[in-house]
């Protein structure tokens, strides 16, 4: 699902979500993966950085080194595809402010 509230350079590429409740005498878990918006017109790899990011999340809470590893295991490219991911998240960062500077002068 993509959120556009999630401010992609101040907070981050996207959030993971998990809710518990009983219902009936049961636990009834649901989790949930948010992305934000400007993933939307990415590259598809991209993409896929950020679902396995949060996918890992689920199990692992930090950034750690099973983490990681479990990133790894998931997308073996992953700290390639997490390093293009951040460059084109500057470069349109950059792009964004060069149009705003236009536009005041």
């Amino acid at each position: 699902m993509y959120d556009n509230k999630i401010h992609v350079l101040k907070n981050a590429l996207g959030l993971h979500t998990a809710v518990s409740r009983v219902q009936g005498g049961k636990l009834k878990a649901k989790a949930e993966i948010r992305v934000a918006t400007v993933f939307r017109n990415a590259p598809e790899a991209f993409l896929k950085m950020i679902v396995v990011h949060e996918l890992a999340h689920l199990k692992e809470k930090e950034h750690d080194k099973a983490f990681y590893q479990l990133c790894c295991y998931m997308e073996p490219q992953y700290h390639q595809l997490e390093f293009d991911t951040r460059l084109w998240l500057t470069h349109l960062s950059l792009k964004e402010l060069r149009s705003r500077a236009l536009a005041l002068s």
